[in-house]
Formats: C-alpha cells, sequence, structure tokens
C-alpha cells in the first residue's frame, strides 16, 4: 500500500508539472502523450507475445515513429496515413509468415488501435481547439480518477451486488453508481473553475453565450465520461483475463503498467474528442 501510494503521489506530480508547462509549451503534453503511447504499446505487444501469439511488434513500432511527425505536419491525415499503413504492414506480414494465424494477425494489429490510435487523439486535443491543451488533457485524466476514486470509496462502504462478477470481482453496483456520481463532481468542477469562473488561465473560450446550456453540457460530460471510464476499466480486466495476466505491465510499482493506469483515460479522451469537435 505504501509503494502504491508513493508511485500515485509521484505520478500526479510529473503530470502537474506537465500540465503546467503545457499551457504554453505544447510539446510538453506531446512528450507525455507519446511516451506513454510508446511505452503502453509495447506492454500490449507484450502481453500478447507471452500468452503464446505469434505476433509481430514492428508495425506498432513504425507508428510510434511516425505517427507524432506525420501529425505535426499533416495533422489528422497524418495519424490516418501512418494508421493504415501500419495496419498494411501487418498485413504484408501476416500473408508472408506462415506460421502466424488469423489470431496472431489480431494480436498484431490490436496495439495499433488500443492504445496507440486512441492515445493518439490527445495531440489534436493539446492545441486544436479553443479550450486549451492543458483543459482537455486535464479534463481526460481526472474525470476518470474522480470516478474510480468515488467508486472505490462508495464500493467499499456499501458495495455489496457484484456488478460484473466473472470480469472483475471486486467491483460492485453501488461502487459504479457512486463513479458516475464522482464523474459529474469533476464535470462540474472543471466547468465553475475553467468556465464560468475562469479561475484557471489556460486560453480556454466558452462554446456557448448560454450558462445554462454549457452548464447542462458538461453535467452531460460528466454522465457518458463515468459510464465510459467504467467500461474502460472493465474492457481492460476482460483483456487481461483473456490473456490470463494480472497486468499490463509493472513500470509504476504497485500500479502495474501504463495501459493499466490509462485504460479508462483513453475511453475519456474518446469522448471529449467528439465533444469538442462538435461545441467548436
Amino acid at each position: 500500500m505504501i509503494k502504491r501510494a508513493i508511485t500515485a503521489i509521484i505520478l500526479v506530480g510529473i503530470i502537474f508539472v506537465l500540465l503546467y508547462f503545457g499551457v504554453e509549451y505544447f510539446w510538453c503534453l506531446d512528450a507525455l502523450v507519446l511516451a506513454f503511447s510508446c511505452v503502453g504499446a509495447y506492454e500490449i505487444y507484450h502481453s500478447f507475445k507471452k500468452s503464446g501469439y505469434i505476433n509481430s511488434g514492428i508495425p506498432a513500432l513504425l507508428m510510434c515513429v511516425g505517427v507524432y511527425p506525420l501529425w505535426y505536419f499533416l495533422s489528422y491525415e497524418g495519424i490516418l496515413i501512418i494508421f493504415a499503413v501500419s495496419v498494411l504492414l501487418a498485413l504484408a506480414i501476416f500473408t508472408f509468415r506462415e506460421e502466424m494465424g488469423l489470431n496472431d494477425l489480431l494480436a498484431t494489429l490490436f496495439p495499433l488501435i488500443y492504445p496507440l490510435f486512441m492515445l493518439s487523439i490527445a495531440f489534436a486535443l493539446t492545441r486544436n481547439f479553443p479550450c486549451g491543451g492543458t483543459f482537455a488533457i486535464a479534463f481526460a485524466i481526472f474525470l476518470p480518477v474522480f470516478a474510480d476514486t468515488f467508486a472505490y470509496l462508495v464500493g467499499s462502504a456499501i458495495g455489496k451486488r457484484k456488478l460484473c462478477p466473472k470480469i472483475s470481482p471486486k467491483k460492485t453496483v453501488a461502487g459504479a453508481v457512486g463513479g458516475l456520481f464522482g464523474a459529474i463532481i469533476c464535470s462540474v468542477a472543471f466547468f465553475l473553475l475553467f468556465d464560468y469562473y475562469a479561475v484557471i488561465k489556460t486560453g480556454y473560450q466558452t462554446f456557448s453565450d448560454s450558462v445554462a446550456v454549457r452548464a447542462v453540457v458538461y453535467v452531460v460530460i460528466g454522465i457518458l465520461g463515468g459510464i465510459l471510464a467504467e467500461i474502460g476499466d472493465l474492457a481492460a480486466s476482460r483483456i487481461k483475463r483473456a490473456l490470463g495476466i494480472k497486468d499490463f505491465g509493472n513500470i509504476f510499482p504497485g500500479h502495474g503498467g501504463v495501459v493499466d493506469r490509462l485504460d479508462s483515460i483513453m475511453f475519456t479522451l474518446v469522448l471529449l474528442f467528439i465533444t469538442f469537435v462538435i461545441a467548436y
């Protein structure tokens, strides 16, 4: 427990520093996202390899190397180009490696999507919207953190009925409701701090003149974010159970690997990207 707490404090400190500098220097946030993407892709590749799949890491390596330069120069099209080329490379490898089966091909393709493609969305959030990169990335991080914290507190206190015992035996229905409540609280807090009172300056601009409309949107984000954070956590647990592993990695003592920490965040990144595309 002490090791887990120390690791959590260090992680939060690093994230706060990068978010602070990310207000002026987008590359700080981009570097954080790229580092997590590459380590996460290796964890997924290694997890499948350890479970007996004959997968190739070359397509994921190509995407790790090419995704940021192509994004930097070509924006969204660059991400799609490197993703498509990496998929083509995976299919080419599958074609000429007779020992690979269809499941091995899917294991090769999987890290291209989870986490590489899903995390690459964060590049767009750091600079392509008037909400400001720090706001968007912080929102994507803290929304599932609040959901997970409240889920743990409520579930530990009154949780009895299991939510998905075959996937995650410790999760309860009460905990899931608590997590949803926590996500809403986080979303309302971000609305008040960044939007309504503008206490924290990050270049944020409102997307509507109506306070009521903005407030409703943030509550909806909280509700959907809480649901998606829970699904993201369960999805990761389902994958690990299918692979017969406890954690995707061990880079964070007491917390597992990068993907173990980002499973819910990847889902909230997608939600925020869709929301900002529509709102702005």
